[in-house]
């Protein structure tokens, strides 16, 4: 009798130690899984694009702006003189730029369209260097997303559209998100530099913002 008063009597404290002991285990793996590193964080966007995006005689530019803003990882690959077809002094063009953000392997490679491409004579090359370009980040396995030139003021000069019109059919031909910097114009002339090649400081602080919005609505971050 007396040993089973003493089961009666220590049923309730095993049944207590394992509640407790099943409560340890539980908060534990929720600790764990909370402090387990979520690969898809910080986001990591790769930067192509012109002098727009690489600054001119800038104090600050657009991408240092959208990483301060948002917390992402951002790397600019930007150059002058770069566009989908034109080239700069060599090695400039979009296609050798994506190369190089590969390299620092990003979940996104962003393409801001440049103003070099407005002086091609037709429209072919850019839309043949769009499509190069997204396959190779493709191919690559990052995200591809381009945005179309961005222009100040209205009317929108008819070289400017033509590229924006061919860099969004390469777009849609590849399947990429496509966001015109045109319709209506981003900047106005008091957001470019005096000589109006590029944005200014507060230039470069619109397009960080419009640029946030945009990727925020695309990827859901």
């Amino acid at each position: 009798m007396r040993n089973a008063s003493t089961f009666r009597r220590s049923t309730p404290i095993a049944v207590t130690a394992l509640v407790l002991t099943g409560a340890i285990v539980s908060a534990s793996l929720v600790f764990t899984r909370l402090r387990e590193p979520d690969p898809s964080w910080p986001l990591s966007v790769a930067v192509i694009g012109d002098a727009f995006t690489a600054g001119e005689s800038n104090g600050v530019v657009w991408p240092t702006l959208l990483a301060q803003r948002t917390g992402w990882s951002v790397s600019n690959f930007a150059m002058p003189d770069a566009g989908f077809a034109a080239d700069g002094r060599g090695g400039h063009a979009f296609t050798h730029q994506v190369e190089r953000a590969q390299a620092a392997r990003p979940r996104i490679i962003l393409i801001t369209t440049g103003q070099a491409d407005n002086d091609l004579p037709e429209m072919g090359a850019v839309t043949v260097g769009a499509i190069d370009a997204f396959d190779k980040i493709r191919l690559g396995g990052q995200r591809a997303l381009v945005i179309g030139p961005i222009w100040y003021g209205t009317p929108t000069p008819g070289k400017v559209h033509m590229v924006s019109e061919a860099v969004r059919e390469a777009a849609r031909i590849a399947d990429v998100p496509f966001l015109s910097g045109i319709e209506p114009p981003w900047l106005s002339r008091s957001l470019m530099q005096g000589n109006l090649h590029s944005p200014n400081d507060a230039g470069q602080s619109v397009i960080a913002d419009r640029v946030a919005a945009w990727l925020r609505t695309e990827i859901g971050a």
